[in-house]
């Protein structure tokens, strides 16, 4: 059931994605920047005059997209090809590099959050979007900054159902509940992080 639901999640996040590059295209709404003008950089969001604290932000924000490659690397590869789980190096691989994604999922909350709040105008677009009513996004960074939230937000039971079930608090059955909370809740952490992803790279390409 799991390989099913995240092979059907892939695909229409890939569908979705290929679509909307190819309306922007069409609109002309997506215009690359001369490439003379974009530092090598340019897709993490780096450029010639940034501070050191910058610096430091966008360098977490690459390390924390490794990390979770990684993980969604040794972790789904097997579930999507065979639906077999983790076991031996892969799974070592997959332990060790998980701290280091929280450590810096907790730096980006501190450091990007208060950038990441959303203003009078983008509250005022989401609970339009909640109500269903259509609104003008034009060059609002909403739904960057929601999928920002929702992946900070999914991080926690991401987290916290693995560390608990290292402890011996529940039985078997409470075991194999942390587990599908931990595999449901990082399927949809790797969703919203590749839209995420998707949606900067494409505000870096106006």
């Amino acid at each position: 059931m799991f390989q099913t639901i995240s092979w059907a999640l892939f695909v229409i996040i890939f569908l979705g994605i290929l679509v909307h590059m190819t309306v922007d295209l069409v609109k002309g709404n997506l215009r690359p920047k001369s490439f003379n003008k974009l530092h090598k950089f340019w897709w993490c969001g780096w450029s010639k005059n940034l501070s050191c604290l910058s610096k430091v932000k966008r360098i977490l924000v690459v390390i924390s997209i490794i990390s979770l490659l990684v993980m969604f690397l040794t972790a789904f590869s097997g579930r999507l090809a065979s639906d077999q789980l983790m076991s031996g190096y892969i799974l070592m691989i997959h332990v060790g590099t998980a701290p280091l994604f929280i450590l810096c999922v907790v730096m980006l909350l501190i450091m990007w959050g208060y950038q990441c709040r959303l203003n009078d105008k983008e509250w005022a677009q989401f609970l339009d979007l909640l109500r269903f009513k259509t609104t003008s996004s034009g060059k609002s960074l909403l739904i960057i900054k929601l999928t920002y939230w929702i992946s900070m937000v999914l991080s926690l039971p991401v987290s916290l159902s693995m560390l608990i079930s290292m402890f011996t608090l529940f039985g078997t059955h409470g075991q194999e509940v942390l587990f599908s909370i931990h595999q449901y809740a990082s399927l949809a952490l790797v969703s919203s992080s590749m839209v995420h992803v998707y949606l900067l790279l494409r505000h870096q390409c106006k």
